[in-house]
């Protein structure tokens, strides 16, 4: 575990950790933040693409679903004195599997699980541990999780357990004032998803199951986890937000 530290400022609005920084949901996520005020640190796994985003001036390296790596970068946050307090984490954090239950096998399942349910509790565990006096935690979900989608067993699952988990968390840290809120997004237009992307065929069937007739952008995907992460939802907390097309709740035909 590494870091490369920027000067500290922004303190009337704390700090701020993203993992997943270097994604794309990530990217914008963290300049939706510094825009905001907050000192934001970003996590992940490679240095190289975190500087390709010039709003990530603090990098700390590591595998997010490591629960002591994540427990120390926290903990290191919130015992710098010189630094504006932590007030919110945000895991991005997670992979696309894509296969039918016989088909998957325990590696896959394993990654996926690891990717994005090991994460989310690494952070709520974090946060528990070192935010005393309260907070914002954003974890991500899938539409999946709601909506059976043929191919996605892994990924619902582990998302599903994310939503579980928040609402747990939500629940046991409320008297803390730590809030725990989950983004539940469809398909967007990531490096991640570009298996997708990149085949008009696949692309074509993918617009066609959102009701409002296009997958994501990461710009659609991050003001509303800017949101949950700002004390402007101070009062909303337990709650999974669909940021999806509709594809969770409607159908257009």
């Amino acid at each position: 575990m590494t870091h490369d530290q920027a000067p500290i400022k922004n303190e009337e609005s704390g700090t701020a950790l993203v993992i997943g920084a270097g994604g794309g949901i990530g990217r914008a996520v963290v300049r939706r933040l510094t825009n905001r005020g907050f000192a934001v640190v970003g996590v992940g796994r490679e240095e190289s693409r975190m500087r390709e985003c010039p709003e990530i001036t603090d990098r700390r390296i590591c595998d997010a679903s490591n629960i002591d790596d994540v427990d120390s970068i926290v903990g290191d946050l919130v015992a710098d004195a010189d630094r504006p307090p932590l007030r919110t984490i945000v895991n991005l954090a997670g992979c696309i599997t894509l296969k039918p239950a016989h088909l998957l096998t325990q590696a896959d399942w394993d990654r996926t699980i690891a990717a994005k349910l090991t994460t989310a509790f690494a952070c709520v565990r974090a946060a528990g541990r070192h935010m005393k006096s309260g907070g914002s935690v954003v974890l991500v979900s899938t539409v999946a999780a709601t909506v059976g989608l043929p191919n996605h067993e892994a990924i619902a699952a582990a998302g599903a357990g994310v939503e579980g988990l928040a609402r747990s968390a939500a629940a046991t840290y409320a008297t803390r004032g730590l809030r725990f809120n989950v983004v539940a997004p469809a398909l967007v237009d990531t490096p991640m998803a570009s298996r997708i992307t990149s085949s008009e065929r696949a692309l074509e069937h993918s617009r066609k199951m959102h009701p409002l007739g296009r997958i994501g952008t990461p710009d659609d995907v991050a003001p509303v986890i800017e949101w949950l992460a700002s004390e402007d939802s101070a009062w909303v907390t337990g709650q999974v937000v669909g940021v999806d097309g509709g594809l969770g709740r409607i159908r257009s035909s």
